[in-house]
């Protein structure tokens, strides 16, 4: 489209407007349109309202967004406040240009359009810099078979082994980055577990029979969520079994799921209280026909055991891309180097099997997927 130096204003603003709009291969206007420049054409004026309503829709989903992220600082708060004036001014503006649109004022829609672009780009780059949310799935298997209980699994040795509880403290997870740096996840102390309903004293009272008492359901949890992941591009995970000795040697410290009502403490565990790390119970039918059961509990300092899992790409995490992440935790690994008929108690006593029965746990992990989400 040429446009004459001597034509109106209004003539030479629905030039610019129709230029901007950038559609390909739009009909002509028809003589009627250019020769009254205060009217366009019905394919004309839908393709500003697709404009705005496709601008609406952005700033409909970066609110939703700002609306799940929670903000665990004064400084994020602060931001995400300020994010939230700037959506309502965006707001506004996508308003404004509806009613100039309305008004036939084409100039001013496009002036109102053109500056909610670059607010919604302006937008995304600061929402894509807030923290994340993060869904780690750490699926039980037993070889390639499903991990249960009251399930019978035959090791290796050719013993049969069958699990009525299995519990471990998922702890201190960091996202890698690619210089080799990590960042922590706040207050990552999750307890997973299958095992069966159990009435439990106060950790701090475990032979009082009149100490109050909880009731523990049977429950299977494999999964976890982090609500506040910082942004970033990662390549890999960290992760411990256990708890550090910062929250071990004093129960007092609370942390994520750290609690003493969960029967994962103890008074007299290695003389000195301390969170148990692990607790992996059975039964177990010995190659000679013997039977019996097995109780391995792990948690001194010296348990404590990190792994670190790399992803097969590097990821984002931002408030807009969350993090999906899929492990299996082999529990075959645990009778790696152990036999149950044995060794049927490991605990306090038993410093190198405890050692041992670590190690499984921390091989247990493997990676299966590590995904960006735009929504679970």
């Amino acid at each position: 489209m040429i446009i004459s130096l001597m034509a109106s204003p209004l003539r030479s603003g629905r030039a610019l407007l129709l230029a901007a709009l950038t559609f390909a291969a739009l009909p002509g206007c028809g003589d009627d349109a250019s020769s009254n420049p205060s009217t366009l054409s019905a394919e004309e004026r839908q393709q500003f309202e697709q404009r705005i309503a496709e601008l609406e829709a952005s700033v409909a989903q970066m609110e939703a967004e700002l609306e799940k992220h929670r903000a665990d600082s004064v400084a994020s708060q602060r931001e995400k406040e300020a994010l939230t004036a700037q959506i309502g001014t965006l707001q506004e503006q996508l308003a404004e240009a509806r009613a100039l649109l309305d008004s036939q004022d084409w100039e001013g829609v496009l002036v109102k359009l053109d500056a909610a672009r670059a607010e919604v780009a302006s937008l995304q780059t600061r929402i894509g810099s807030l923290a994340g949310q993060m869904q780690l799935t750490a699926a039980l298997r037993f070889g390639t078979q499903p991990f249960a209980l009251d399930q019978t699994y035959t090791l290796a040795s050719g013993e049969k082994v069958t699990f009525t509880e299995l519990r471990y403290w998922l702890s201190n997870l960091k996202l890698l980055k690619e210089d080799g740096s990590a960042v922590a996840i706040p207050d990552s102390y999750y307890l997973m577990e299958h095992i069966k309903e159990q009435d439990v004293a106060e950790a701090s009272q475990p032979n009082d029979p009149t100490a109050p008492r909880v009731t523990l359901p049977a429950n299977r949890r494999e999964q976890v969520s982090a609500i506040s992941v910082p942004a970033g591009v990662y390549t890999g995970i960290e992760l411990s079994v256990g708890v550090d000795p910062y929250y071990n040697d004093n129960l007092s410290r609370q942390a994520g799921e750290l609690h003493l009502f969960k029967n994962m403490a103890s008074v007299t565990w290695m003389w000195f209280t301390s969170y148990i790390f692990t607790k992996t119970k059975g039964s177990y039918v010995a190659t000679h026909g013997s039977t019996g059961t097995f109780t391995w509990d792990t948690g001194t300092n010296s348990n404590f055991r990190t792994t670190r899992l790399a992803f097969p790409a590097p990821v984002t995490v931002n408030a807009q891309k969350h993090l999906n992440m899929a492990l299996n935790v082999d529990v075959s690994r645990l009778f790696d180097s152990l036999s149950p008929s044995s060794m049927p108690t490991i605990g306090a006593a038993q410093a190198g099997p405890r050692e041992t029965v670590s190690d499984g746990f921390k091989n247990m992990f493997s990676l299966v997927s590590a995904e960006s989400a735009l929504q679970w």
